[in-house]
């Protein structure tokens, strides 16, 4: 496969998304929990890159987990919610 374009990249990412959420529905309300789901991701989509420069890995396994990367980005950010921030709390006692 060539290059992708940005409208197939995009198209990539919501199918990852759709995926991991029909398998996994839940999504942690812990933001630390949440973003280390996305930096595993990130994770492996670093250990794909490796192993295409260095051990013959394939660049579409690279594509799926950047996917998978961006999709955990997409579910972070949906499922975000603003609260109280604890440094705002601690900058108010200190004032």
């Amino acid at each position: 496969m060539a290059k992708v374009t940005g409208e197939q990249a995009v198209e990539m990412v919501f199918a990852e998304l759709r995926k991991a959420e029909a398998k996994h529905p839940g999504w942690p309300e812990d933001k630390i929990h949440a973003v280390a789901i996305l930096i595993e991701e990130a994770g492996e989509a670093m250990q794909a890159a490796i192993d295409c420069v260095y051990a013959g890995g394939s660049v579409a396994h690279l594509r799926l987990e950047l996917a998978q990367t961006g999709a955990m980005a997409l579910r972070a950010l949906i499922h975000l919610e603003a609260g109280p921030d604890p440094l705002d709390a601690e900058e108010e006692t200190h004032a």
